[in-house]
């Protein structure tokens, strides 16, 4: 009795199953996690700023151009951001020291730390160029890992 009731038990819990809906034939254009807006460079030479939306084997979709056959374009990359964003980020070393020794140490020399970690941050960030290319037309694919730390 106990194997027939759970018998019983097995085919009615799983009989909802063959309700769930399939998934979906992949469609032809995937989505891309970029965040922001791209530089997409042509052929000819121009240069369009829009965001990606997701991007197939021969053609890429943008916000406000549309769909963009792929044989059109040279190369999508993501802007660099500005120096500014290294000087803010060493100069906020420097403020950390002031914050953690206020009463105790006079300013001059924290502003002027500040003012160095500042201009190594700023030095640093236009070093580093971070230029991440998303696609570029070439006569055969490629892999690029990355590691940054």
């Amino acid at each position: 009795m106990r194997t027939l009731l759970l018998i019983v038990t097995v085919l009615v819990s799983s009989a909802s199953a063959y309700a769930q809906a399939i998934d979906p034939a992949p469609s032809a254009c995937w989505p891309m996690a970029t965040k922001g807006q791209v530089v997409v460079t042509s052929v000819n030479g121009t240069t369009v700023k829009d965001a990606l939306l997701c991007m197939g084997r021969d053609e890429v979709q943008l916000a406000t151009a549309g769909r963009v056959p792929l044989d059109s374009i040279r190369r999508i990359a993501a802007p660099r951001d500005g120096v500014l964003d290294g000087v803010l980020k060493g100069a906020s070393a420097g403020l950390v020291v002031l914050a953690l020794c206020a009463p105790h140490c006079s300013g001059e020399p924290i502003l002027r730390l500040t003012a160095a970690y500042g201009i190594l941050g700023g030095v640093l960030d236009a070093l580093k160029g971070n230029n991440t290319t998303i696609y570029k037309k070439g006569s055969s694919a490629s892999l690029t890992v990355r590691m940054q730390f």
